[in-house]
């Protein structure tokens, strides 16, 4: 008898330790989604200088210096340098998913030049560098292999409540893919 309520207190302890956990796991990717979602807030702001400027929206020779800096970056940290380079690559992808979707939409609608776009350098990579950090440090903390089918299915639900709703279902799918896959331990 007193084995069995031995092995039921230690089932109860290892039962609130798990909810504590995953509270914590919950309000870390919390944080993680608000900062994704303010990394593409501003990617209409680059659609918009971008189409001002006839500036193509695929930069990839500007896009490996920034992922070559984050895997240095991720690598000084102590987080996973190929997970933090996966999961810029699909911010910029999801980035550029929306300023094509803009530019298309622009030109449908026989947009002239704006009266006033941001200035790339000065204006959108600074939020943009100021960002690079933080996430980083959120994906520090995450786990491979940490995710079960109940917590991917929270991560889905969580993104679409966290990420502006102007951002479609692929935008937040492409964003989101990497932190699925890394802690599905498939990266």
């Amino acid at each position: 008898m007193k084995k069995l309520l031995h092995l039921l207190l230690v089932g109860i302890f290892l039962t609130i330790i798990s909810c504590k956990s995953q509270v914590l796991l919950d309000s870390e990717k919390e944080v993680l989604l608000k900062l994704i979602d303010k990394r593409l807030s501003v990617a209409p702001l680059v659609a918009k200088s971008k189409w001002n400027t006839k500036a193509p929206i695929d930069d990839p020779a500007r896009e490996k210096v920034i992922l070559d800096g984050v895997q240095a970056k991720a690598k000084k940290i102590g987080a996973d340098e190929i997970f933090a380079r996966d999961f810029f690559q699909a911010q910029f992808e999801g980035g550029k998913i929306v300023q094509r979707q803009l530019h298309h939409q622009w030109e449908g609608e026989n947009q002239g030049l704006f009266d006033t776009s941001p200035d790339l350098a000065q204006e959108v990579r600074p939020i943009l560098d100021s960002l690079t950090p933080q996430l980083l440090m959120e994906l520090k903390k995450i786990k491979p292999n940490s995710c079960d089918t109940h917590s991917l299915k929270k991560l889905n639900r969580d993104a679409r409540k966290i990420i502006n709703p102007i951002f479609n279902d692929h935008v937040v799918e492409t964003v989101i893919k990497p932190i699925k896959n890394y802690c599905k331990g498939l990266l």
